[in-house]
């Protein structure tokens, strides 16, 4: 097992350095704080402008009735903040947009279907799909790259990074109600665990479906600064936690469900603790957009469109 784990940690390297010695050095507090005050001397006179011109756009903003450093100062705090709502008009574009395009099956291209039907799409794979994601998605739905450059979004990632903001990716997916396997589960984060995606990093979500506690995402407030510790091994490794643990650790009553209508939208650095929950009754589809200080090129959903296949006897 320990030679397994050694010879995938080799080809990793081999394929994405700069992605893994990051989360080697990074899930040390003293490190991540280090880089990112770095890279905030490194962008500190061209932050400056490029927070006086988000500013002067606020108006033309869809979250203009919001205060961004209200907002900032919130997520600071928690690490997850709300009070975002999608304009009807966007909401209903990026949602004929998910009608229209074929979504991907466990996010790999080669599996795509149309999301009405899903049921012919697990006949075919013999399981059920608990996950089925988008791609391309800001190249293919204006509404969607119109959202990504929102200069309310881009204002709150300049702020709670300290630099110019890279934005690493978009992600639109379903969430469907079946009875998942614990690999499943496991592999599309439906149990607590914590992000290590850069040295500074959070992610706008929208709920693009009503969430009503069915469904919604979970997370711990509060524990981006304050990471579970058990053993003492927790310290230096990266590992998914049990519903069990997490309520030992802080409590059931500071675990939060997020509910919310169509449209309703937060922030959350998920270096929090956090988790997706399984539908029961009704699937949930939900948009990100992420924002980092670097681009490992591994957040995104950009696909060649040469390699986009459909799911055989599958009528898309």
């Amino acid at each position: 097992m320990a030679v397994a784990k050694l010879m995938q940690l080799a080809g990793s390297f081999k394929k994405n350095p700069g992605y893994v010695a990051m989360r080697s050095i990074a899930r040390f507090k003293l490190v991540r704080l280090a880089v990112k005050a770095g890279r905030h001397f490194a962008h500190k006179n061209a932050c400056i402008k490029y927070k006086q011109q988000l500013r002067a756009a606020l108006p033309n903003s869809v979250f203009a009735d919001r205060d961004p450093d209200a907002f900032v100062a919130e997520l600071r705090r928690d690490g997850v903040a709300f009070g975002l709502a999608l304009p009807p008009s966007l909401l209903s574009e990026i949602c004929a947009y998910t009608d229209q395009a074929a979504c991907y099956a466990d996010r790999e291209p080669e599996k795509g279907f149309m999301a009405r039907q899903r049921l012919d799409a697990e006949a075919h794979l013999g399981k059920p799909v608990l996950v089925a994601q988008y791609l391309n998605t800001e190249k293919d739905c204006p509404a969607i790259e119109q959202l990504r450059n929102d200069p309310f979004l881009l204002l709150v990632a300049t702020e709670y990074l300290g630099s110019i903001p890279t934005h690493v990716g978009t992600n639109c997916w379903w969430t469907f109600p079946v009875d998942a396997s614990a690999e499943d589960r496991m592999r599309h984060a439906h149990v607590f665990h914590s992000d290590l995606d850069d040295f500074s990093f959070f992610k706008f979500f929208f709920y693009l479906s009503d969430v009503e506690n069915d469904g919604a995402h979970v997370c711990v407030p509060g524990s981006h600064t304050r990471p579970p510790r058990l053993r003492l091994r927790d310290y230096f490794r990266v590992r998914r936690w049990r519903d069990q643990e997490i309520a030992q650790f802080y409590g059931e009553e500071n675990i939060l469900s997020i509910n919310g209508k169509a449209g309703t939208g937060f922030a959350e650095d998920t270096y929090c603790m956090h988790k997706g929950s399984t539908p029961m009754h009704q699937p949930r589809l939900l948009l990100q957009m992420q924002f980092a200080l670097f681009d490992y090129g591994v957040q995104h959903d950009n696909v060649a469109s040469n390699r986009l296949k459909q799911i055989a006897d599958v009528n898309c």
